[in-house]
């Protein structure tokens, strides 16, 4: 099977077709599709109408899967306003204040000490309007910045907390969440491991860069955000049904676009699979590249 790959942003975000994902695929097509990965950082598949089993079955070739939010037994998490019962959430419903945080640029995960590698999201229901997806290219938004302010970058540690993308929409954290996702480390400027490129790590659960106080560090947040978020680094993406988007976690930032909950049902399903590496060890950032070759040498 020979695909065909199509960039649609000017450095990152590429269509892919001659490829039907419900099928098995050979290891040539699978290389190539995760070259593609590798090269454009999000890749997007229309038209594949996946149910969650096939979703899952095609992560799987990248990885382990992370279980959901909601269910230890569940790899498929149900994102937007309908339950995995097939019944509609309510606005005001819990789930779905804390679902609403994903209005935010975020990389997914970053509250584990290894993050997600992957995220792959497959449309089942889009709204008339709205529910979009963003994604923003945080590596050439770091090779973009003047070399001088990437040697001050470089190296410095930030404290990631779940709790403050949460806190932003009116959740709050209960005990067993708190204690589930407590803050954890990770480098401002991320190594990937499979390329060796750098690239910007913030997003809204950036809390403080270690030896900062909060009030710099949100200075700096903002200062980075904003230059990452510009147009030329952005891609959205407006839903069709059947659509399936897979994005390099280590790569970009996304954010979900409101929609009106009351009004449409938006039915989104993401797999996301385990990052390997953790980003700090003992304080100090892990050069992922390095770290992964050493220890498949």
């Amino acid at each position: 099977m020979s695909i065909e790959v199509k960039r649609l942003s000017p450095t990152f975000f590429a269509e892919v077709s001659g490829v039907n994902l419900k099928s098995a695929l050979d290891d040539e097509t699978f290389e190539a599709i995760h070259q593609a990965f590798l090269d454009h950082g999000v890749l997007f598949f229309p038209e594949q109408y996946l149910d969650d089993a096939e979703q899952e079955v095609f992560s799987r070739r990248f990885g382990e899967l992370e279980v959901t939010f909601e269910y230890a037994d569940k790899h498929t998490a149900r994102l937007g306003n309908v339950d995995y019962d097939g019944s509609r959430r309510s606005p005001d419903d819990r789930i779905s204040s804390f679902l609403r945080a994903n209005q935010q640029w975020h990389s997914d995960s970053t509250f584990f000490q290894t993050p997600a590698r992957i995220s792959i999201l497959t449309a089942h229901a889009v709204p008339e309007a709205g529910g979009e997806t963003q994604w923003c290219d945080m590596q050439a938004a770091w090779e973009s910045l003047p070399e001088s302010r990437r040697q001050e970058l470089d190296g410095l540690i930030v404290e990631h907390d779940f709790q403050k993308s949460r806190r932003r929409v009116g959740h709050e954290f209960d005990q067993g969440q708190r204690r589930r996702w407590p803050p954890v480390l990770h480098p401002l400027v991320r190594v990937h491991e499979e390329t060796g490129a750098k690239a910007l790590y913030v997003g809204s659960q950036a809390v403080r860069v270690i030896g900062w106080t909060e009030e710099e560090s949100e200075a700096l947040f903002r200062e980075l955000l904003e230059f990452a978020t510009q147009d030329r680094f952005v891609h959205t993406h407006r839903w069709r049904v059947g659509d399936l988007v897979m994005w390099d976690n280590r790569r970009v930032n996304h954010r979900g676009m409101a929609w009106d909950e009351s009004r449409y049902v938006r039915d989104m399903r993401r797999t996301t699979v385990k990052g390997s590496i953790p980003t700090v060890i003992e304080g100090r950032a892990v050069n992922e590249y390095d770290y992964a070759h050493s220890r498949s040498a």
